[in-house]
């Protein structure tokens, strides 16, 4: 279980990764670069640490599609982008993935 929760914190890290490098403007703001840094090296490790229980696959599928789906979410409440209906559509698609794989996993 906890493999689990370390999973999701990383991939919520994920997110913050990829906001925060947004924010950082290409790294020329200096506090959202290193937050950049701070994020993206908590993300790996958090992965890093599920994938000694969780099988690799289903590990990174998952923190990746946490990563992916936050990210999307982030760009619509936060950053103004649009919120397509198709878009939505394929965050439910990933979002369904990720269920399935993690009730396919002992």
């Amino acid at each position: 279980m906890l493999s689990w929760i370390l999973l999701l914190a990383g991939g919520c890290c994920e997110v913050g990764f990829v906001a925060m490098m947004k924010l950082s403007e290409g790294f020329r703001i200096l506090r959202y670069t290193l937050l950049t840094l701070l994020f993206m090296g908590l993300s790996f490790y958090t992965l890093s640490l599920a994938l000694k229980v969780i099988p690799i696959g289903v590990g990174y599928a998952v923190w990746a599609g946490i990563g992916a789906i936050g990210s999307v979410l982030t760009g619509m409440i936060f950053f103004h982008e649009s919120r397509d209906i198709r878009k939505l559509f394929f965050v439910f698609l990933i979002i369904a993935g990720i269920v399935g794989l993690k009730l396919s996993t002992p």
